[in-house]
């Protein structure tokens, strides 16, 4: 038992053999080149030195993290996740398709454009695709069948305004579903209708497209896709304490779309809605300030009282301040060979073998600004400290 070192553990030693050592508690591994030659160095063979050490006390220089596959250099890290809501047929995915056109239309009007991208592969194919079929092979994308989540990235510069003197660069990534609408209906059994609602509570905005053609088919009337998932939403908002000044928090731009099909253009201009731009391409439009009155004269006069419902509902459920209304047409209005508008010939689609085709290049209206607004609005309000 002379061995100061002597573990009970261990068979005890003969009186011929040496003593033992005491072990090292941080052994240094040698790491120095040995003979290949020598047979008892097995691993020596297929040793290499590291790399050089960058610093003093032998440590290599510290590895960044590697990069996002969807990150995007020099681009805000803001998320905004916006519901795209309407009935089937009311242009969802055309919509969604028109978006990179008219962001990029932009600079055509004297502002700065933005750079529309996708996050990951399916967003960035969803845009290549939405392109190509409304601008090179003219004609509508397939509607929805599933549900398809994008995220784009945003990148531009925001005009000047009262509170801004100058130009602001911005940038946010857009996160948004294309859905069929009949997750919409009052069917709650749909497959897909948990996760739409899902979507619509989490989203911070709300993007309703209201098409004024469909309210005379019941197939695809507005109110019913409208009313159930809306107090659902508020159910859900409600019971999870997120009401906002007992409304839903939500930011909306309600779209009247279809502005470009002679039912809904030629009544507007005999109402005295429309005016139309003196230069350029002369486009008419219904100025910013009537979009509201608009949509209101549409549910009274045009559609009749299932759309009167929409448009109480509306205001029922939101805060009326957080409301926006556009007159918007996903592929505008045919040009001349002038690249002028003429009235004489103004509706952009005709029917070539059974298939509905575009006539001209697309040229969107109010298709991009409903989602910058809400991306304005939405950080507005985040300044100030308010939910959503």
């Amino acid at each position: 038992m002379s061995d100061p070192y002597y573990d009970p553990n261990e068979n005890p030693r003969g009186p011929d053999e040496p003593p033992r050592r005491r072990p090292e508690l941080n052994p240094v591994p040698d790491l120095r080149p040995q003979d290949p030659e020598d047979p008892e160095n097995e691993a020596a063979a297929s040793w290499s030195p590291g790399p050089a050490s960058a610093g003093l006390d032998g440590n290599l220089q510290p590895g960044m993290i590697p990069r996002p596959p969807n990150s995007v250099p020099g681009a805000s890290t803001d998320r905004l996740r916006i519901g795209l809501w309407g009935a089937p047929l009311s242009g969802k995915t055309t919509y969604l398709s028109a978006v990179p056109i008219a962001a990029m239309q932009q600079s055509r009007h004297g502002q700065a454009g933005w750079a529309v991208s996708g996050m990951n592969p399916e967003s960035t194919e969803f845009l290549i695709s939405g392109v190509t079929r409304l601008e090179s092979d003219r004609v509508f994308p397939e509607a929805s069948v599933g549900q398809q989540q994008l995220a784009w990235s945003f990148q531009g510069e925001e005009a000047p305004s009262r509170v801004l003197r100058r130009r602001r660069e911005a940038g946010f990534v857009l996160e948004v579903q294309d859905v069929a609408g009949e997750a919409f209906s009052n069917d709650v059994e749909h497959i897909l209708r948990p996760r739409v609602l899902d979507q619509l509570a989490r989203s911070q905005g709300l993007v309703y497209l209201f098409d004024p053609l469909l309210g005379s088919r019941p197939a695809t009337r507005s109110l019913d896709f409208f009313y159930s998932m809306l107090t659902e939403l508020n159910t859900r908002v409600r019971d999870a304490g997120k009401l906002h000044r007992n409304r839903l928090p939500h930011h909306v731009s309600v779209c009247v779309t279809k502005f470009d099909h002679p039912e809904v253009f030629r009544p507007a201009v005999e109402a005295g809605w429309v005016t139309q731009d003196s230069e350029g391409a002369r486009l008419p439009r219904v100025p910013a300030e009537q979009a509201a009155r608009y949509f209101q004269w549409m549910c009274d006069e045009f559609q009749g009282s299932s759309a009167r419902l929409v448009r109480d509902g509306l205001g029922a459920f939101f805060r009326p301040e957080r409301i926006s209304y556009y007159v918007s047409s996903a592929i505008g209005f045919r040009l001349n060979p002038q690249h002028v508008f003429d009235y004489r010939n103004y509706h952009n689609v005709e029917i070539v073998d059974g298939v509905s085709r575009i006539c001209t290049s697309p040229v969107p209206i109010n298709v991009l600004e409903p989602l910058t607004d809400l991306e304005r609005r939405i950080r507005s309000a985040a300044r100030r400290r308010r939910p959503w």
